[in-house]
């Protein structure tokens, strides 16, 4: 193997090195609309909680009216 040869192939393994170094680290970025889809995450979860109390409320209003009579 000659110096050229040699210096092609030091090149190409710094080349593959470097492309797998930003191939791992976009894998392990997350995606943009991740911030987008937790913030309706966020909000779903507020609305069920919200819903779940308003059932629950109504289910002890409606109890004690039963115990009332």
């Amino acid at each position: 193997m000659n110096v050229f040869s040699a210096a092609v192939a030091i090149m190409a393994i710094i080349a593959l090195t470097e492309i797998s170094k930003k191939w791992l680290e976009a894998r392990r970025r997350p995606p943009e609309d991740t911030e987008r889809i937790q913030a309706t995450l966020d909000d779903l979860r507020d609305r069920v909680e919200t819903l779940e109390r308003i059932v629950t409320d109504q289910r002890d209003v409606l109890r004690r009216k039963f115990d009332e009579l």
